[in-house]
Order: C-alpha cells, then structure tokens, then sequence
C-alpha cells in the first residue's frame, strides 16, 4: 500500500469510476475513509482499468506507477543469507538492514525521510541492470533532520562471491548513486598555527 501522508489523490476518480472498482472490490465500501484513500491509490496502480488517478509526492512531482510500488527491503532476506533483489522488483530500505552479501539486480532505494538507518552486509555487487539508489538530487540524505545513510561492511562474510572473494562495495554494470546534501561549507581558516601534536585548534 501507499502511506496517506505521502501521496494524495490530485485527479479523483469519477464516481462512475469508483463504483465500477467496487464492483470488483466490494469490500472497499466497507473501509474507513483514511484507509479507503490508501486502497484505492493501491488498486489503481494494479489495475490498468482504472482511469483518472494520478500521485503526487510531498515535494510536488508526479509519480508513475511503477515507481510507487515498494516492498519493504529489511524484511526479504536473513542475517546469514546472500539476499538478492530481483530485476523486476524495488526495494525501499526504512529501517536496518543485515545480510551476509547483496545483490542487486532491480533497485534499492535509501528512504530519504526515515533517520539514522544502518545497512550492514559482507559484501554488495549492484548487478547489470541493477540500481542502488541512496538520495536525489530533489530529496538528498541529510535534508531532513537525524536522517543519515550507512553502509557497514562486516569484517567476514560467510558466502564470498565468486569473483570478489567479501568485504567490498561494487558495481558490475549497474548504478550506484549516492546523493548527500549540498554543503556551503566543509573547511575553515585557523586563527594561528598548529604545531604537529597539538591537541586544540585556534
């Protein structure tokens, strides 16, 4: 499903349009109005019958439909396992996240709203294909507070890969990209000189 707060109805069904989903659907007249609003949303996406729907993000872009169907990334594999995200499948990772190795062959995309989130793995191959998304240009890791991406490579993986043996972060044909927020700043001028050793800076 697509949580309310994040997306909204900016072209309403007909009510000719909605009763012909709930012909199909009938228990959606049974639904809270709250709940009927993240039903709907998630219905249309699957149902190349219903007309007239189109989301919008917080920040104001339209949204495809392939582009709003997320499965929850931390709940798909084990701790010990070598997880791989198939290529017809986008995962959004909430919340952390320990696999032995990661593959990627569809997309993993860092949730740029939720804070402090740890992805920890023995190793990460973004395959062919395959996309690791970690914030955008319109929403980059650290515009909203708390918010920060870390991959931790573990010190051994029990599954090496056949190829890069475990302990690295690789793209074989794939795309990684990783968007931090602009910063106007990163270095500052000392007010005297530091001796090698010195313990406090002026």
């Amino acid at each position: 499903t697509v949580p309310v707060q994040d997306f909204l109805f900016c072209s309403p069904m007909s009510s000719k349009s909605f009763r012909s989903m709930a012909s199909r659907h009938p228990w959606l007249l049974l639904m809270p109005s709250r709940v009927l609003v993240v039903c709907v949303i998630s219905l249309a996406l699957r149902d190349r019958r219903a007309q007239g729907v189109t989301l919008v993000s917080k920040s104001g872009s339209v949204l495809a439909a392939e582009d709003t169907v997320w499965k929850n990334a931390s709940v798909q594999c084990s701790e010990e396992e070598v997880c791989v995200c198939p290529p017809d499948e986008r995962w959004l990772l909430s919340s952390n996240m320990t696999v032995d190795g990661l593959k990627i062959f569809g997309m993993l995309k860092w949730d740029e709203e939720a804070p402090a989130v740890v992805l920890r793995v023995g190793w990460l191959l973004v395959e062919e294909g395959g996309v690791l998304q970690i914030g955008s240009s319109q929403s980059p890791i650290g515009n909203y507070p708390g918010v920060t991406a870390t991959i931790s490579i573990k010190r051994a993986a029990i599954n090496l890969h056949p190829v890069y043996g475990d302990r690295f972060l690789n793209s074989d044909a794939g795309t990684i990209k990783m968007i931090g927020k602009p910063l106007d700043r990163t270095w500052t001028l000392l007010s005297r000189p530091a001796a090698e050793g010195s313990h406090e800076l002026f």
